[in-house]
């Protein structure tokens, strides 16, 4: 009986562009973002900051054509509640 290995391959680690998020406007962060096609996943970490921030992290989720990309907010329950709908879109919950 032949015995075959099974290759694991491991998904490289995503790209972290969670300075540029912080630090770009709306506008920047969309011209950046088309700079980064080539890049198989992008990740973004950041503070709570306000509703439209959480919500903008939560465009960049849902507008990824195929690359994989994943986000967290670091919030307290009381911020976490102000936004539900961002948190039910696959925005990832670090509590503080």
């Amino acid at each position: 009986m032949e015995t075959f290995k099974s290759k694991i391959e491991r998904e490289p680690a995503p790209k972290d562009i969670s300075a540029e998020f912080s630090s770009m406007d709306s506008s920047e962060f969309g011209r950046f973002l088309r700079t980064q096609k080539q890049e198989l996943a992008l990740s973004i970490t950041i503070d709570w900051k306000d509703v439209p921030t959480a919500r903008r992290l939560k465009a960049f989720l849902e507008d990824g054509r195929g690359q994989k990309r994943y986000a967290t907010i670091r919030a307290t329950e009381e911020q976490y509640r102000q936004e539900l709908n961002v948190f039910a879109s696959d925005v990832k919950w670090e509590k503080v």
